[in-house]
């Protein structure tokens, strides 16, 4: 038996979502925290400039020419980080409406019921980009190594592993859907 579809296409183009609330609640967290390390980056360039994280949200354009690369983050790196933001503020902005909505049909949290969210083309990019950029950050704090492997001990790891692993799990049902 194959598992209900999360992402759904609508004959307008849009796509309809359905996430259990707890997922909401996850994906709201998870995105309001990329949100806030995004705008530090792109108030203070040299957190942006030495943070690992940022490394991997903005890779190096020159990687045998430091100093190139280093002329080229300067005159990018604060734009690419405003269009992330921009990206996480527009999935934020859809999980809150279709929170909002579904907090207010059933007020007690064990009783809420799946969270369905309209997502036109635009929102779809936005939600791919931030998948994306949620999946970089989390890879540097597990310390993933290019081929694969976790390198982070600690309490946090399997928790931040499973997030990686679902946001992967989300993005690829997402990239399955739109390519149909």
């Amino acid at each position: 038996m194959s598992s209900p579809r999360r992402f759904t296409p609508q004959n307008d183009g849009d796509l309809l979502a359905q996430f259990e609330p707890i997922e909401v609640d996850l994906l709201r967290l998870a995105t309001t925290q990329l949100l806030e390390m995004l705008d530090s980056g792109t108030a203070d360039p040299q957190l942006a400039a030495s943070d690992g994280i940022f490394g991997r949200l903005l890779p190096d354009a020159y990687r045998d020419d430091d100093e190139a690369a280093a002329e080229f983050r300067r005159f990018t790196a604060t734009g690419l980080l405003e269009r992330k933001a921009q990206n996480a503020q527009t999935v934020l902005g859809s999980l809150d409406v279709s929170a909002i909505e579904a907090d207010a049909a059933t007020p007690d949290t064990a009783d809420r019921q799946p969270v369905t969210i309209s997502l036109n083309p635009d929102a779809v990019q936005a939600w791919l980009r931030s998948l994306t950029d949620l999946r970089l950050t989390l890879a540097d704090r597990l310390q993933i190594s290019p081929d694969g492997v976790v390198h982070m001990n600690g309490d946090d790891m399997p928790f931040l592993r499973d997030l990686y692993e679902w946001l992967g799990m989300l993005q690829e049902e997402l990239v399955y859907t739109i390519d149909i």
